[in-house]
């Protein structure tokens, strides 16, 4: 099985290249993951080239100023992007209310996590500097 990849994919458009409001501009879409039998790397999954924040459009080159990423679904799995190594890590179980939740394990099939991170709709916006 190959190490899991994922695509930030540009859905919501509201100008030529994301919403711009004095001096940042925010790219929103949908993150894809490569397939489901593919499997997590412990440290985060890095994008497919060609599918990386940066080629979001203009200002993505650098590092994001504020990323949110959040499951549609409701999966109860948060997804955090790591500035410092660019790549998007996957935590879930714990979160009992004394309990923390935990990074998914190396090895692990996109489809052998529960709630299924394959299947899982996963929305993101990215807050870049403009200037």
């Amino acid at each position: 099985m190959a190490t899991a990849t994922v695509k930030y994919n540009i859905t919501t458009r509201p100008t030529s290249f994301g919403s711009v409001d004095q001096e940042t501009v925010t790219f929103m879409g949908l993150i894809t993951f490569s397939a489901a039998a593919d499997t997590y790397l412990t440290g985060g999954l890095l994008a497919l080239a060609g599918f990386a924040l940066l080629n979001l459009g203009p200002y993505a080159d650098r590092n994001p100023l504020f990323m949110d990423i959040q499951s549609q679904a409701g999966s109860g799995l948060q997804y955090l992007y790591n500035v410092a190594t660019k790549k998007l890590q996957i935590f879930g179980g714990g979160g009992s209310g004394t309990a923390a939740v935990s990074e998914i394990t190396t090895g692990t099939a996109l489809s052998g996590v529960t709630p299924n991170v394959f299947t899982d709709v996963v929305a993101f916006q990215a807050f870049f500097q403009r200037n």
